[in-house]
């Protein structure tokens, strides 16, 4: 597979980059208005255009991956699917519903993979946390994340309204997702605070989603705090704890801290890549032709991310 890349955020090159070759990716080619190229010599042939709209029409590839400012991803991913190539966009992948809607429905004419690229749960402790609710014969009914860090560098395209910056836009999809994959609906009810604010933008937030059936999740997020990253995840019999929750680093072994009337037990994961897991399932999708799930998954968040901005007041 050839894949057309265009941005050239820090995301792609420092954790998509390096895991394209054993991905099955022979070659990329990149549209960056930066003109950033790679630090040393990358793994495989790089080409790069000057401007994304010569690179969708000089480029050979059959898969997009946009990773640009999020003001930029609608325009970029909808052009890259009326060109009848696959798509993969950043979270948050649109900045309103309606233009999530009609990316869904013209990848779904073409028959095409949209998916945004939410990456937390392809990592294997996932799936070993979701076997422990198995193993206890539970299911998940609270959850409880934090992600929050110190303040973004004062010329971060996050603190710019027309660049779609933001903790709602930056840190939502964090907060939106796992009540979808946790307990499969979207939430019935959604309470939501700024809590600070920037010049431009509002710099955190709380939040309180709940689900049919009795689900719920409170968060704390932000951009003005020292750093935490976890994900409490609580039901009968069970909970479990993990940090790093939603940034996994590929390097070490994580942890799961697991909390049963048997007593408390830490289960270790060997390390992996959640970046690769998620390209993985996304490029199986474009050959299998088996992206409705993915489109499924970005609509779902998008109508919660909506929600959640309009329950803060910013929408």
């Amino acid at each position: 597979m050839r894949l057309l890349v265009l941005g050239g955020s820090d995301i792609f090159f420092r954790r998509v980059l390096p895991i394209l070759p054993g991905l099955g990716v022979t070659a990329v080619d990149l549209a960056s208005r930066s003109g950033r190229r790679p630090a040393g010599e990358p793994a495989l042939p790089l080409r790069f255009f000057d401007d994304p709209a010569a690179a969708l029409a000089g480029s050979p590839a059959e898969a997009v991956y946009v990773t640009t400012e999020n003001s930029r991803h609608a325009a970029l991913a909808l052009a890259a699917l009326a060109s009848g190539r696959h798509v993969v966009v950043d979270k948050p992948a649109f900045l309103d519903w309606p233009t999530a809607e009609q990316a869904a429905d013209l990848a779904a004419k073409k028959g095409l993979v949209l998916a945004e690229a939410t990456v937390w749960a392809d990592h294997p402790r996932f799936s070993g946390l979701r076997e422990a609710f198995a193993d206890a014969g539970a299911a998940p009914t609270r959850l409880s994340a934090v992600f929050s860090f110190p303040p973004l560098a004062a010329g971060n395209f996050r603190h710019r309204p027309e660049c779609g910056g933001g903790a709602l836009f930056d840190l939502g999809p964090y907060a939106v997702s796992p009540g979808r994959i946790f307990f499969g609906v979207e939430p019935d009810e959604i309470v939501c605070r700024v809590l600070s604010r920037g010049p431009a933008v509002e710099s955190a937030f709380s939040c309180l989603l709940v689900y049919p059936g009795g689900g719920s999740l409170t968060g704390l997020f932000g951009f003005d705090t020292g750093y935490a990253n976890r994900l409490d995840v609580l039901g009968p019999n069970l909970a479990a704890s993990m940090d790093r929750a939603f940034t996994p680093p590929p390097g070490p072994a994580l942890t799961l801290g697991l909390n049963s009337p048997a007593g408390p037990r830490t289960a270790t994961f060997e390390p992996a890549d959640a970046f690769a897991g998620f390209f993985a399932r996304a490029f199986a999708a474009m050959e299998q032709g088996t992206g409705h799930g993915l489109a499924a998954d970005l609509l779902a968040d998008a109508r919660t991310l909506s929600r959640l901005r309009q329950a803060a007041g910013v929408e």
